[in-house]
């Protein structure tokens, strides 16, 4: 494009506000030997008009439509297969996700219709108080989000810290969203804090192959949900049932010193407990 279109185009934009016609326009930018280049730039200068009015009437309606604040969601990359993929931490129709940040997705079970994005949360026990009468997804804000589902026969969520304990955040559903009714303090080395007997979801066998010696209870439960039972005498020896019949049956220990080495190392790491079980062995039982 010659110098005097390009300084015909800016002129042309700068004053359609004032709404002046090509005509008033071009006779100051240019030559009468590049008049006949006219209809070139009447092509030109429509589109650029017609542009700035499309902008102009669509600008407005973006803004009103897009979600305000911490709302928002604008990747259109994410679904939830891709949610899935990531194992994600699906809970009625929310979806947990934590990399740089904390994650919540809300769902009408086909796809995400909202997205709550927050710096991660850091660890308080005044946090967990103050969550109480709260929404759920305003509440993740302050203290993060969940390790795991709690119980199956209530709504509940559990989160896990390094200092040996569960918080089992108890929730209660209004107008159709979670509301954190209590939280309650529960001791990794009972074991009475690890069973589900009602467990709803159940893991395929293919899901316990990631299961391994060495790994953390909170591990285990991360992958393939809670155990149902402990079928030891004096050991602890916890069953997980399994879709289409069997269970998994884990040999548990306490490892102490391998657990104040790991969360030396690994300051930050929500998913190792103090004083938590680990996988002594591995075994899949048939039913009966």
């Amino acid at each position: 494009m010659k110098r005097s279109e390009i300084n015909f185009l800016q002129a042309f934009d700068k004053n359609l506000g004032l709404s002046l016609s090509f005509e008033a326009v071009a006779p100051s930018y240019l030559s009468a030997k590049e008049q006949p280049s006219r209809k070139k730039l009447h092509l030109i200068a429509g589109m650029v008009a017609s542009f700035c009015v499309i902008m102009a009437i669509l600008l407005p309606s973006v803004l009103l439509l897009r979600p305000s604040g911490r709302a928002t969601f604008d990747d259109k990359n994410i679904t939830l297969d891709s949610l899935r993929e990531r194992g994600c931490l699906f809970y009625e129709d929310l979806v947990f996700l934590q990399d740089e940040k904390n994650h919540v997705f809300v769902t009408n079970g086909e796809e995400i219709v909202a997205h709550y994005a927050y710096e991660k949360a850091v660890y308080s026990e005044t946090s967990f108080s103050r969550a109480c009468n709260t929404r759920l997804i305003d509440a993740v804000e302050n203290i993060g989000i969940p390790s795991y589902a709690g119980l199956s026969g209530e709504l509940s969520l559990d989160y896990s810290f390094n200092d040996g304990y569960l918080r089992r955040v108890h929730l209660s559903k209004k107008g159709g969203e979670l509301y954190v009714e209590s939280v309650e303090l529960l001791n990794k080395e009972d074991p009475r804090t690890w069973f589900d007997p009602e467990k709803t979801t159940l893991p395929f066998r293919a899901e316990c192959e990631k299961i391994a010696v060495g790994m953390s209870l909170d591990e285990v439960v991360f992958h393939i949900g809670k155990p149902q039972r402990d079928v030891g005498s004096g050991a602890c020896i916890f069953q997980f049932d399994l879709e289409g019949g069997g269970a998994l049956e884990l040999l548990l220990t306490l490892d102490v010193e391998k657990e104040n080495e790991y969360v030396h190392d690994n300051p930050e790491s929500a998913v190792y407990g103090s004083h938590c079980l680990y996988v002594a062995s591995v075994n899949v039982v048939p039913d009966g």
